[in-house]
């Protein structure tokens, strides 16, 4: 469609030439290639991060979560809205490239649009101009009205600027076509959004109908420009920076980041942790620019909702707000040199983001898990706490237990002779406890608190029994076994977690086994993924299911008459997706009566941790983090939880305590409930 004219009357409305066009154009692609390049520079000057294997993995993620937006849905009528906003870009695009080709008087794609295909698009694009205005309006009364309470602290001001720009960029190019269509007295068939703005010019004149054409081209030109120069410098750059985020997404959950890439050796850093911006990698950087504020992360964090001081989301945007303060687009020169060097060496951990936001974490992943941009938390929560615990600002707490980790293997400071002594529990049955040269079918590596504490060696027990009943050749470390370090590299102790981690190492070269199996789904992960290496490694509900399934273990008698729910541990499930293994041997169980908590696989809430909370008690808390899930389950329906990991059982069973529950409902491991089976 060419620009319709007047004479030469009104030069510059009639645009007789692309030199106005020309001028815009380069002046806003000018100003956006500037934009970047700041954003850049931080981006450039943090640390390595390797981001490029698997790329078929990453591709196909990019195409489930960055283009057809699966987790967008899990707020279903704000995801919806989004999914149309975001399609709508992806179809306009084209649009935008006519009109602007349009202003320039070049017909590159008048061979793609000048036939069916044309007409195809001009109906789609017609479609879309509709469904994003009217998520926009919609987004806009859901901010106003609504006021959920996982928007506070975003930039309320940008949302409603930019949803407007977008609604104003529909209106003018509906406009726009309208008022041409009516104006040459074309046919509207294959324009729904242009006939529904025809309704509103049906009485302008063919001379005002020109100048409402020219206008409103000018309009929405001037508008794309200034939006596209908008995104780097609001909330909106995820518009940019969210396709690559999700590419350059973390792709093993569970695993931490090493204290530095690049670096073999821990003893070869001059530093550990996060001081400064500089210290986060190019990716967590990435995130900064990457968060579209929608809440989800704080909205699902079970700290914040316990009332502890942590904010996935908060700490996002005062991170992104520091880096967009220290590396700014316009620099003017206001202070002297040394001052703005002191400023640059603000320190981040404790500083900016209080140690009470940094350990309040219990590294659930339930915000990493609800980021539809896969936006990354725990790793910089476990490099802000290594520079905390490096320059000894960690709770007094941790020092005792740090140092009983080091001498003696375990946090609880007891001798590695005693590590083997619960097998006297199992008298009846032979556990082999494995010296140098031996070697078994199956190794079970115990941990500390399965080894030492005595709620946790009742459990470590059953699973000696079930391995036994079903025949199998197994056995364990005994003294040469240490504490897996899951809770110590969480916690900081870099050097302390690859110390534990060489001797574990060194004790599992020593003995041959086909598989290893564990009580704790925290040991699980991290022989998984923080050791060296490619362990055959299962936690104990997969490796006895398939037992079952295979009829080595016969389920036969009928659990305790009552009704079950199932706590999904979070290393359990969130960080290694093990989620229909523990229902399906549940519901293997004669007698078992089932029902689901409303949070429950992905969305299950944290139980308060197996690291932090262990040796060091918060302050700010409204409500233990156990006792609000104790009171999901009695929701529920349930009167008897099940999980599959210790820790979650030892909090579980002392909120039920605290609360004064006892009468209504209790709380059992999985494996202890299958054994009453046999």
């Amino acid at each position: 469609m060419s620009l319709p004219t007047q004479g030469n009357s009104n030069y510059m409305l009639a645009i007789s030439g692309s030199s106005l066009v020309w001028v815009a154009l380069v002046i806003a692609v000018c100003l956006f290639s500037y934009l970047i390049y700041k954003r850049m520079l931080l981006l450039r000057r943090a640390q390595p991060d390797p981001r490029f294997s698997m790329p078929g993995r990453r591709l196909l993620g990019l195409l489930v979560y960055g283009v057809i937006q699966k987790r967008q849905p899990r707020y279903l009528w704000a995801g919806i809205a989004h999914i149309i906003i975001f399609w709508g870009f992806v179809v306009l695009s084209l649009r935008s490239l006519e009109l602007i080709f349009l202003g320039l008087h070049l017909d590159f794609l008048d061979p793609l649009l000048g036939n069916r295909f044309g007409w195809f698009y001009s109906l789609l694009k017609d479609i879309f101009e509709l469904l994003v205005l009217a998520a926009c309006i919609f987004s806009m009364l859901r901010r106003a009205i609504g006021r959920l309470p996982r928007y506070k602290g975003s930039h309320q001001f940008e949302a409603y600027l930019v949803l407007g720009l977008i609604s104003f960029l529909m209106i003018t190019d509906i406009v726009f076509e309208a008022s041409g269509l009516l104006w040459k007295h074309a046919s509207f068939y294959w324009h729904p959004a242009a006939q529904l703005g025809a309704a509103f010019l049906s009485d302008v004149g063919k001379e005002d109908l020109n100048v409402i054409y020219q206008a409103s081209y000018w309009l929405h030109i001037l508008t794309l420009l200034t939006f596209l120069n908008l995104l780097p410098l609001s909330k909106h750059f995820h518009i940019i920076t969210a396709i690559p985020n999700v590419f350059f997404r973390k792709l093993d959950k569970g695993s931490i980041k090493p204290a530095r890439w690049g670096v073999e050796s821990f003893d070869d850093l001059e530093s550990v942790g996060v001081q400064r911006l500089e210290d986060f990698t190019w990716k967590h950087i990435l995130d900064f620019y990457t968060c579209t504020e929608c809440g989800r992360c704080t909205d699902n964090c079970p700290a914040n909702a316990v009332g502890r001081p942590l904010s996935p989301k908060l700490l996002t945007l005062k991170l992104r707000d520091h880096a967009y303060e220290q590396y700014p687009i316009f620099e003017f020169k206001m202070a002297t040199g040394k001052e703005k060097k002191e400023k640059k060496g603000e320190t981040i951990a404790g500083g900016l983001i209080s140690s009470e936001e940094i350990w309040s974490c219990t590294t659930c992943g339930a915000c990493e898990e609800e980021c539809p941009v896969f936006i990354e938390y725990i790793d910089k929560i476990v490099d802000m706490r290594r520079y905390l615990v490096e320059n000894a600002k960690n709770p007094s707490t941790f020092n005792q237990v740090f140092m009983h980790f080091e001498k003696t293997g375990n946090p609880f400071g007891k001798p590695p002779s005693k590590r083997s002594e619960w097998i006297k529990d199992v008298e009846e049955i032979d556990v082999k406890v494995l010296k140098q040269g031996d070697s078994v079918e199956t190794l079970y590596f115990v941990d500390s608190y399965g080894s030492y504490d005595p709620r946790m060696q009742a459990i470590a027990c059953a699973i000696v029994r079930g391995l036994h009943q079903a025949g199998i050749s197994f056995g364990i470390l005994g003294p040469m076994e240490k504490d897996s370090g899951h809770q110590v590299r969480r916690m900081g102790e870099e050097g302390l977690f690859q110390l534990l981690m060489e001797e574990n190492v060194e004790a599992l070269g020593t003995v041959q086994f086909s598989n290893i199996i564990t009580t704790d789904p925290h040991a699980f992960n991290t022989l998984k993924k923080d050791y060296p290496g490619d362990l055959n490694v299962s936690h104990y509900v997969p490796f006895f299911l398939d037992l079952v399934t295979s009829g080595k273990l016969r389920p036969r008698k009928k659990v305790k008459e009552r009704i079950y729910t199932y706590h999904d541990p979070c290393y359990l499930g969130r960080h290694n997706d093990i989620y229909e293994a523990p229902r399906q041997l549940l519901k293997a169980l004669p007698g078992m009566r089932f029902v689901e908590m409303e949070r429950n696989r992905d969305r299950s809430f944290c139980c308060g941790g197996a690291d932090v909370i262990l040796w060091h008690e918060l302050e700010h808390e409204e409500i233990r983090m156990a006792e609000k899930r104790v009171r999901m389950a009695l929701d529920a329906g349930a009167s008897c939880i099940v999980t599959a990991c210790p820790f979650c059982l030892i909090h579980i069973e002392d909120a039920i305590k605290t609360a004064g529950l006892e009468e209504s409902i209790e709380v059992i491991d999985l494996m202890e409930l299958l054994l009453t089976t046999l």
